[in-house]
């Protein structure tokens, strides 16, 4: 069946399908994420080529009443381009959602906060508070954000001073004694979790501890698997630092 209203879409991912179709997984406002077949994209003649590329505002309609979808029509609503740092932070957002939803799940509040994201970024905001940021966001609208203020085990507010190990399934658990050497990636202090807990980024001396905190608490949400917007962004560095060799 065709829908006949266009709706707000981003893409988020296209893989190759068939000799000249993709699949197009998009991200679109009241629907959340669709899998839509789009014919005839590679060939030459194609239209849609140039308006199916992420980070652009579009508008689609499509067909169908399974799982994958068929692209009806598409119409480019507004133009975003990254450059630089920005264009990877843009993918790494674009497959944190792809990982965190499921085809056909609308999760309330994620739309609104990928256009928000997708405007700084555009804006030149500052990268690492806007991705930590993002992160926590997620983790709370999909319904797997840690505490970042009580203690696991009796619930009581977080003692200044005392240093805390973060299990993903449980939360944060007081440390007793020394640190054993395996324990201290998983282990932060009660300054860096406050401040994280009440998105202050002043700190920049705990910005590692941010970004390995988020890492760990995103796993129960997108799993063990390595991202590849992060490998691609580590392997563009040292393509540059070897002066493109």
């Amino acid at each position: 069946m065709i829908g006949n209203e266009f709706h707000k879409a981003w893409l988020l991912h296209r893989r190759s399908y068939k000799e000249r179709s993709v699949i197009a997984e998009f991200l679109v406002e009241g629907h959340g994420r669709v899998a839509m077949v789009v014919r005839g994209v590679r060939q030459s003649k194609s239209r849609l080529a140039s308006l199916l590329q992420p980070f652009h505002r579009v508008l689609v309609r499509w067909k169908g009443r399974g799982e994958l979808k068929t692209l009806v029509d598409l119409e480019l609503d507004r133009f975003t381009f990254l450059t630089g740092e920005r264009l990877y932070c843009g993918f790494y957002a674009n497959e944190l959602l792809m990982r965190s939803m499921i085809p056909g799940q609308l999760v309330d509040g994620v739309t609104d906060l990928y256009r928000e994201t997708l405007a700084h970024l555009y804006q030149s905001a500052p990268l690492e508070p806007l991705l930590r940021s993002f992160e926590l966001d997620l983790l709370e609208l999909c319904g797997y954000a840690p505490s970042l203020n009580r203690d696991a085990l009796s619930g009581a507010p977080l003692k200044e001073g005392m240093v805390y190990r973060f299990e993903p399934e449980h939360g944060l658990i007081p440390t007793r004694g020394q640190i054993a050497h395996y324990e201290r990636p998983f282990c932060y202090t009660a300054e860096l979790l406050k401040a994280l807990s009440v998105r202050d980024f002043s700190n920049t001396d705990f910005y590692s501890g941010f970004k390995r905190f988020t890492r760990q608490a995103m796993k129960p949400l997108i799993g063990e698997r390595p991202m590849q917007s992060r490998m691609l962004f580590a392997g563009n560095k040292r393509n540059l630092l070897s002066g493109g060799q």
